[in-house]
């Protein structure tokens, strides 16, 4: 059998243009009651970031607190990854907050949740001089 029949072509096709189709549906349902489709509404407005107050606060709480950091990670594990932006280039993560104030705990924490240590949590640590 030829491997690039009519069959073939039409089944591959349909797939092609058979998925974009079926977001159309709550487009139009949309349209038909009258409201306008604004596409910017669809998208949260921090996607696909992090909302910044988040991070801000779980990399400050990173400096002092674990219970408002479990609290915050726990429902955000990606914030143990999160790196706030100070300025001109000075970033802080959450694990580099705990890790230069001493907070071995929050940093045990935080590196359990994925958050990435660097060389200054693993002196910190004592791993290494």
């Amino acid at each position: 059998m030829d491997k690039y029949s009519r069959r073939t072509i039409v089944g591959k096709s349909a797939w092609l243009i058979g998925l974009p189709l079926l977001s159309l549906p709550p487009l139009l349902a949309k349209l038909q009651e009258g409201h306008p489709v604004d596409p910017t509404k669809m998208i949260p407005e921090y996607y696909p970031q992090i909302d910044p107050l988040l991070v801000s606060e779980v990399v400050g709480k990173s400096h002092s607190d674990l219970d408002r950091v479990k609290e915050l990670v726990s429902k955000r594990p990606e914030l143990a990854k999160a790196s706030w932006d100070w300025r001109y280039g000075d970033t802080e993560s959450a694990v580099d907050a705990a890790s230069h104030v001493g907070r071995r705990d929050i940093v045990r924490y935080l590196v359990a949740m994925g958050g990435r240590p660097t060389i200054f949590t693993h002196a910190m640590m004592g791993a290494i001089d």
